[in-house]
């Protein structure tokens, strides 16, 4: 008997020793890797109001209103969706309790796109849901015929939540929990892990692993349930081959019944080692350019640049630059305003919070201080008062045009018309003139147009508004008066502000051309690097309001790029997606310039021989308080935006939108009209774990330094653009 014990001991550990975790041949690709955000589930009674982010919430066409301390959400038309999670096999009820009940209303409800029918509106009014509903998140789309206000909803009976989370490259999980993990896989990959049982299970517990296609059939699977076998072999090393599945999988780990935790450690993905591709010869290096210009037009949208298919005529200099030079048709701005954009574009990293703040020196360095030290004048040439001493902006710039700022359209000082671009030009070449000849210069020049005010001279003013049935001006009072919704614009005012806007852009690309000419005098074309872009685009109604900063939608985001150097870079268009940051890595490469930061940009003409891999464009709108974020790959587009208090949404006046989040499919609506929140596919599933967790890494990774207030004029100088005005 002692032998058989013995014997049993040692081929019990055999197993257990087999079961150990141990280093696998190959790369593995962590699922919880710091870029991703699992989507932890777990059923609840209550269902959270927005901005929520869990399964059981209010999602999109809630507006909401306060009666008191209390927060009542109306349902608008034609739907308002909940989202919900089911992980059970019981009929449920949901309950939605009301502020008051119409009598004789009815409200039609779809779940997971199957329709339930009509259930009569009451306090508190009860839906019933069956019990074959979905694993997961659930959409639950409710159409009322009458007015109501909603304070609260719920769902019994509901499993006891369980609890999940995550330590590094583990998960721990425990309880009625599921969470879903999105990942793209190619033939021949294999999930890899470790699975660590609970010290003591309850009877009845379970976890599991599945990996399912994009339509849910499985793939693979993995069990484990407290037998005796599997709690004497203890810990279980996964090792599940996918086979040839090629594509977007989801792979989802569950857990069942009451009891302690188990853990999920060091998940993975190995794929068969495949020899890199041999990179595109690469051009010879040429000489470092001797005169870097980079020329941002503040608040130019990328569809009124001639080239990029703009109205004719409007950008003649701009396009003949763009012939002669390197043109990016999908360049897009990090964020939707002047100052967090400036500071990515100066500091290589992006601004998720504290947008608004002054650029410190815990920021990092900028590029003005990597030229400098590169032996680089440096100079600063500004009309926006966000771009200059009094944001910290200037860091690093040995000479500042402090005039050229924009001081105010008072009805005492006012100019005969916005010339800041012959202002900003002039100063640039008088400065460059009092240098000395054969050294290296940097230049940032940044023009108020097309940015309001809209107030072009003759001819470009009648050029691009004649035969237009209105007067209204483009003043920024007036915008603001717009925006704020105290005064109604009319279909003739919308086209004759789209006409100013445009005519301010062609003025600044008419003095463009002769600054362009002059700068010969100082250096040759043959060392002269031109970037002619913009901050951020501007709104014209597309989405119900003006001006910007307050959406991530496209007309906000898409902006030009055109890289101007005859020297060392060819002629080219480039349809990849492109970004500020890319612009700081591209500067930073081609003039030999040494980073101290690291930067999230790729080099541009890389880019433009294809030699980068899969790519994420992200914004964010960190100057609005909670913030507004986007994440865009591939035909899909995803908007968070949280704010603040009952905030949530993109807009300003009337261009509010009160949803929480947004997925646009850009490929059927490239006009973002149609909010998909709660549906699309595993990539859209995946972009939405990608933004959630940039979110979470970069909040906070700003500085922490206490914001200090700016002084009265530079309050005039910002409420003369239209950041300070009541």
């Amino acid at each position: 008997m002692r032998r058989l014990c013995l014997l049993l001991g040692s081929v019990v550990l055999a197993l257990a020793l087999a079961g150990c975790e141990k280093e696998e041949p190959g790369s593995v690709r962590l699922l919880m890797d710091g870029e991703h955000a699992a989507d932890a589930l777990v059923e609840d009674r209550e269902i959270a109001r927005p901005p929520a982010l869990g399964g059981n919430r209010f999602l999109t066409g809630w507006w909401p209103s306060r009666k008191g301390k209390e927060l009542l959400l109306r349902p608008e038309p034609p739907r308002a969706r909940l989202q919900v999670v089911n992980l059970g096999n019981t009929p449920r009820t949901l309950y939605l309790d009301l502020k008051q009940a119409p009598a004789g209303g009815n409200v039609r409800v779809r779940a997971a796109g199957r329709d339930l029918g009509a259930f009569p509106v009451a306090d508190p009014t009860e839906i019933r849901l069956p019990a074959d509903l979905p694993e997961g998140r659930v959409n639950l789309d409710l159409a009322f015929d009458s007015d109501v206000r909603v304070v609260g909803a719920g769902i019994r009976p509901a499993l006891p939540a369980g609890k999940v989370a995550s330590r590094g490259a583990d998960i721990v999980q425990a309880g009625d929990s599921l969470v879903d993990i999105v990942r793209r896989v190619t033939p021949g990959t294999e999930l890899t892990g470790t699975f660590v049982p609970p010290d003591s299970p309850e009877k009845g517990q379970r976890f599991e692993i599945t990996v399912l296609l994009e339509d849910g059939s499985p793939v693979r699977r993995f069990a484990w349930s407290p037998s005796l076998w599997n709690r004497l072999l203890g810990r279980k090393t996964i090792l599940l081959p996918l086979g040839q599945t090629d594509g977007w999988v989801r792979i989802r780990l569950r857990a069942r019944g009451a009891g302690p935790a188990a853990t999920w450690k060091r998940l993975g993905l190995r794929g068969e080692e495949q020899e890199p591709a041999p990179a595109a010869p690469r051009e010879a290096a040429s000489p470092k350019p001797r005169l870097v210009i980079v020329y941002v037009m503040d608040a130019l949208r990328a569809d009124t640049v001639g080239a990029l298919g703009g109205p004719p005529g409007v950008s003649p200099t701009y396009d003949r630059l763009a012939r002669e030079g390197m043109l990016f048709r999908n360049h897009r701005s990090v964020a939707p305003n002047t100052i967090p954009s400036t500071k990515a574009f100066f500091t290589g990293r992006p601004f998720v919070d504290r947008g608004g703040w002054k650029l410190l020196p815990e920021d990092g360095p900028t590029l003005a201080e990597m030229f400098r030290a590169a032996g680089y004048h440096t100079g600063l040439f500004s009309g926006n008062v966000y771009v200059s001493p009094a944001y910290g902006t200037d860091r690093g710039f040995e000479h500042v045009a402090e005039e050229v700022l924009i001081d105010g359209y008072s009805a005492e000082a006012k100019p005969p018309f916005n010339d800041n671009a012959a202002r900003a030009q002039a100063a640039a070449l008088r400065w460059l003139a009092s240098l000395p000849k054969n050294e290296r210069a940097f230049l940032y020049i940044h023009t108020i147009h097309p940015h309001n005010p809209y107030d072009p001279p003759e001819p470009f003013r009648s050029r691009y508004t004649a035969g237009i049935p209105s007067t209204i001006d483009g003043s920024t009072e007036t915008l603001w008066d717009v925006k704020q919704k105290r005064r109604a614009a009319t279909a003739a005012d919308r086209k004759r502000l789209r006409g100013l806007y445009n005519g301010s852009f062609a003025y600044n690309d008419a003095m463009l051309a002769g600054f362009v000419e002059q700068l010969a005098a100082w250096a040759p074309k043959e060392e002269t690097l031109l970037a002619l872009t913009a901050d951020h685009g501007e709104e014209h109604f597309e989405h119900g309001g003006i001006l910007h900063g307050f959406t991530l939608f496209e007309e906000q985001l898409r902006i030009p790029l055109l890289l101007w150097a005859p020297g060392s870079i060819r002629p080219a268009r480039v349809d990849q997606r492109t970004d500020t940051l890319d612009l700081h890595a591209t500067l930073v490469d081609l003039c030999g310039l040494q980073e101290k930061n690291e930067t999230s940009g790729r080099e541009l003409l890389r880019v433009a021989r294809g030699e980068t891999g899969d790519y994420i464009h992200r914004a964010a709108a960190s100057s609005v308080r909670g913030g507004i974020y986007s994440a865009l790959h591939g035909r899909w587009k995803m908007v968070w935006a949280p704010r603040t208090g009952v905030s949530w949404g993109q807009g300003d006046s009337l261009g509010r939108s009160r949803e929480p989040e947004y997925l646009f499919d850009l490929e059927k609506d490239p006009g973002e009209r149609v909010n998909l929140a709660g549906d699309g596919d595993l990539e859209a599933a995946w972009l939405r774990e990608r933004l959630l967790a940039w979110v979470k890494k970069n909040r906070g990774a700003s500085a922490r330094s206490e914001e200090q207030p700016v002084d009265q004029k530079t309050l005039e100088r910002l409420k003369a653009l239209g950041y300070a005005n009541p």
